[in-house]
């Protein structure tokens, strides 16, 4: 019995013990990976904003805390520019595009080179962004982890918390993470690094603008590992003080009765399995093993309506209640806060879930607007001075047609193109004038529409909620044109005293919902849900159907 014992004690020390490391080794690979996808979120962010900037036109930041700007110019060929030997594209670049020039600046820092078209010409500039300060952050990296890029080349890019002194290109980094990104490969796993020391790491490739990158986070294996020897340790102690008081209390329970102590064990071994099954129909005696037994079935039914409670909150029902044993219910009080805390989590998720999406939205709608006012504001005026002044040229007859043709086209186009990006009608009129306009845009030969706006005039709608259901059937018409196939098409837009109410049917091709995969669908369903409405999508080979409702705040 007392070898039973000890194996057994012996046997649940090690699963744990396996549990426990299995559990460190997964939350340590997933705290690598929640960093690093956070370092190439502000990575990306930082040379699109770059990007966005330059390819704009606009000025260039030199405020060193963000980008250095080395040069700015234009470039006919290959060249070379102080340390960096620029290398024009064989094929003309369509939009902006990053060279990687890290691994000639005589210091090693990220410096890239853009380059755009500009009047049929390169522009160039050359640029250092401040993306050190990304990787260098630390937080959730322990005293020994650390987050670097590296290049093509195997050289790294970025500075070495190891070797703050070393030039980071002269750094080959030829580890496992390394050549599996090269492969175009993300993952994670025990590898050894650059160092040659054992770490866990989290590694991705990072391709943007014709950069090819690799980003790892990664954390030596000694110090992620510290808490399981700790736990070793405190084990070996537990079972060396279990070893001795099995050792006493097998001597002195060996001359009472075996039977009921057999019965204990098996119902200690049901309950280290998690079997918390009550003995109802058995009658204990008043000695120490039946006082045992009636404290096991009380045990056993709390653990049933503890684990029943926590089940419950697991799964999300946040209704259940738990009766609190008594006030020294220390395990009972904990899974209370742990649903409400579970349960403010779960509301603060979905809130500010809505809230980013709704800051997206709106963002990205002042920037239609700012872009629409500039293109009608900025431009416009430009091109119709410019026709004006080719009227009045002395310009060959046939010529100044052609170019004034040209100019009118142009026009045409950029008014398109304004009115696409933020209508006047919508922001003057509302959203049903608006779609009335839309609709009335589109060939009656390729799509017959037929649209109902029932307005009411006491009711005022938010200028948010109108750009909602604007873009719904902005959206909607979009993807009838290029991809339903149909012939007719109905739009039913209805205001009511509490809420608005868009209802929208084509008699095409239709589609499989749960198979698409494009942004249209999912972003009519963000615009609609930032604003508390209801969205619903069907559809079959007779057609499609979409029904939006949105109360009025």
């Amino acid at each position: 019995m007392i070898g039973l014992a000890l194996i057994l004690s012996t046997i649940l020390s090690l699963i744990y013990y396996l549990q426990f490391k299995q559990a460190l080794r997964e939350r340590v690979l997933l705290q690598l990976s929640s960093v690093k996808q956070l370092k190439i979120t502000q990575i990306r962010q930082t040379l699109d904003d770059l990007v966005d900037t330059f390819e704009a036109g606009m000025q260039l930041p030199v405020d060193p805390d963000v980008v250095s700007l080395l040069h700015y110019g234009l470039v006919h060929s290959d060249t070379t520019i102080g340390e960096y030997e620029i290398r024009l594209p064989e094929n003309k670049i369509q939009r902006v595009t990053l060279l990687d020039l890290s691994d000639q600046d005589p210091l090693g820092r990220i410096t890239l080179g853009m380059l755009r078209i500009q009047a049929g010409e390169y522009l160039l500039a050359i640029v250092q962004p401040e993306i050190q300060a990304i990787l260098m952050e630390r937080t959730g990296l322990g005293e020994t982890g650390e987050s670097y890029l590296v290049g093509p080349d195997l050289r790294m890019r970025s500075s070495s918390r190891f070797f703050p002194r070393k030039i980071p290109t002269d750094i080959m980094v030829d580890s496992r993470g390394v050549r599996d990104a090269l492969k175009g490969l993300s993952g994670s796993g025990l590898i050894e690094d650059y160092r040659g020391v054992r770490v866990f790491s989290a590694y991705e490739p990072i391709g943007m603008h014709g950069l090819q990158w690799i980003i790892l986070s990664e954390i030596d294996e000694q110090e992620a590992l510290f808490p399981l020897k700790r736990l070793r340790t405190n084990l070996l102690a537990v079972l060396s003080v279990v070893l001795v008081f099995i050792l006493i209390g097998a001597y002195e329970l060996s001359r009472q009765l075996v039977k009921p102590l057999v019965d204990l064990e098996a119902r200690l071994k049901e309950m280290a399995k998690g079997v918390f099954q009550r003995n109802q129909n058995e009658e204990f005696g008043e000695d120490e093993i039946g006082q045992i037994f009636r404290a096991l079935d009380k045990l056993s039914m709390a653990l049933e309506q503890t684990v029943t409670f926590a089940d419950r909150i697991g799964s999300g029902d946040f209704q259940a209640n738990y009766d609190l044993l008594s006030e020294e219910d220390k395990l009972g009080t904990a899974l209370l806060r742990m649903k409400e805390r579970l349960q403010q989590y779960q509301e603060n998720e979905k809130r500010l879930k809505l809230e980013n999406q709704r800051s997206l939205i709106q963002g990205a709608e002042k920037e239609r607007s700012r872009l629409s006012r500039e293109m009608h504001d900025g431009l416009g005026p430009l091109l119709t001075l410019a026709r004006i002044r080719l009227e009045n040229s002395e310009l060959q007859a046939t010529r100044k047609q052609n170019l004034t043709k040209l100019i009118d086209e142009i026009i045409t186009e950029m008014r398109k193109m304004s009115n696409n990006l933020m209508p006047s009608v919508l922001t003057d009129f509302g959203a049903g004038e608006a779609i009335r306009n839309l609709v009335a845009q589109v060939d009656k030969k390729r799509l017959d529409i037929r649209y109902l706006y029932d307005k009411s005039e006491d009711v005022e709608i938010s200028e948010n909620i109108s750009i909602a259901i604007f873009r719904v059937v902005q959206e909607a018409l979009n993807n009838v044109l290029r991809h339903a196939k149909a012939s007719k098409m109905s739009i039913s837009f209805t205001e009511f005293p509490d809420r608005v109410s868009l209802f929208i049917k084509d008699d095409g091709q239709g589609f499989d919902p749960s198979m698409t995969f494009g942004n249209g669908i999912r972003n009519m369903r963000e615009r609609v849900n930032v604003e508390n409405g209801i969205f619903e999508i069907s559809s079959g080979p007779q057609g499609s159907t979409i029904e939006v409702e949105i109360p009025l705040k």
